[in-house]
């Protein structure tokens, strides 16, 4: 019997070699195992953080605090998860953004936001001493706030008031002056619209067919040419400005989102789709059948001027042609006594306006808003003839606006809901 025995030095090797293979895989195990454990706990903190940033921003809407600048904080049972919310504008939007940050990890989200008004009347028309009137088919649904001398049926054409009630909800009395907008929006109008305006950002010249996507996290795009610009088969997306010092013509091969356009005028082609901020200091025209999504905003600013010739030819500072919907906001301000025939808004037959309608002057009403307006009078015009504060065949109808609409913002009130997040 043999107590020692020689091993081969082949086998020897086979056997470490099995040993090395056997402690790498318990590494790797060991490895995943604490990669997975790690990868947990990240995605554990990184839910806490979205949590965090939503939470965050809906609690700075009962916060005090400037435009341009953030605030930093820590949430009660955050773990330890700080936070900074700023705020600033885009066009005539306010926008919000927070970010949430724990150790090396963070997480940011931005969005539009608004006033969402749960009692939202339908109307408010500044007591000029005088009723307003009503004809046609005309339907006014919702709270109303009316002259002292309050409203009655007319006659026009031939056309009676086709119904029997006049209001189809409570009557308010209104005042001499129409409800304020938030000074800052205000103020941004104005500004934009000032001939000394120029955006800032970074500039190229429009080409056709050029395609720009611009997260709201980077610099502004600044889109401009010469005094007339003509958006035809271009593609812009995001935080990007077109800025014309005449005109700008918006084509319905263009695909635009949430861009801001700003030019004397803005005219709008038929068929257009999009959704964007139109803002002009003289005129704004939009096609027939053009579909404009929420949250567009149209608006127009005219500069003051003590020679200013005032509408001789009746036309509309905003035109709203036959068959097109605008989901957001019509805008008109000029608080200028008008001489003769105000300035007005202008909305067709077959028009749908989901969202508000606020207008300094007059506007003549022929179409559908689903929502509020807020009108200094109504005008018509027939057979060559003018009638003042008489609405004529239009309706307005708040029940039919969806409570998750996040509007216009006026002085007494603040932001409290989320109009769009952004990207």
């Amino acid at each position: 019997m043999m107590i020692f025995s020689k091993i081969k030095a082949g086998a020897l090797q086979f056997v470490l070699f099995i040993g090395t293979i056997i402690v790498l895989l318990l590494f790797a195990f060991i490895l995943i195992n604490q990669s997975h454990s790690l990868f947990d706990k990240q995605t554990d903190i990184m839910v806490d953080l979205i949590q965090a940033s939503d939470v965050a921003l809906m609690e700075s809407f009962s916060w005090t605090f400037q435009e341009g600048s953030g605030m930093d904080m820590e949430l009660k049972h955050s773990s330890g998860i700080q936070f900074n919310v700023a705020k600033d504008y885009w066009g005539l939007l306010e926008k919000r953004s927070s970010v949430s940050k724990k150790r090396k990890l963070q997480f940011g989200k931005s969005a539009f936001v608004g006033y969402r008004n749960p009692d939202l009347s339908a109307l408010y028309i500044r007591d000029d001493n005088r009723p307003m009137v009503i004809v046609g088919d005309a339907k006014i649904s919702g709270n109303v706030y009316l002259p002292e001398r309050g409203i009655k049926t007319g006659n026009i054409r031939g056309y009676g008031y086709a119904r029997p009630r006049l209001v189809y909800g409570n009557i308010y009395q209104s005042n001499a002056q129409l409800p304020e907008l938030c000074s800052k929006v205000d103020q941004q109008l104005k500004m934009i619209t000032s001939s000394a305006y120029r955006p800032k950002g970074n500039n190229v010249i429009l080409k056709q067919g050029m395609l720009i996507k611009n997260s709201f996290k980077k610099e502004t795009i600044v889109v401009h040419g010469s005094g007339y610009l003509d958006l035809d088969r271009v593609t812009l997306i995001g935080n990007v400005v077109v800025w014309a010092i005449d005109k700008i013509h918006v084509r319905a091969t263009a695909e635009l989102r949430d861009v801001i356009l700003v030019a004397p005028k803005i005219e709008i082609e038929q068929g257009t789709r999009g959704s964007f901020q139109a803002i002009a200091s003289d005129r704004i025209e939009v096609g027939k059948g053009c579909d404009l999504e929420y949250p567009t905003i149209l608006a127009v600013h005219e500069r003051n001027s003590s020679d200013q010739v005032v509408n001789a030819l009746r036309e509309p500072v905003i035109h709203i042609e036959s068959g097109s919907s605008i989901s957001g906001a019509v805008i008109y301000s000029n608080k200028e006594k008008s001489k003769g025939v105000p300035r007005y808004i202008g909305i067709d037959r077959e028009v749908m306006v989901m969202g508000e309608v606020y207008c300094d002057q007059a506007l003549e009403l022929k179409g559908n808003i689903y929502g509020s307006v807020t009108t200094g009078s109504f005008i018509s015009f027939e057979n060559g003839n003018t009638y003042l504060n008489h609405l004529f065949n239009g309706t307005i109808n708040a029940e039919l606006l969806p409570d998750e609409y996040c509007g216009l913002v006026y002085d007494c009130e603040s932001t409290n809901g989320i109009a769009k997040w952004l990207y």
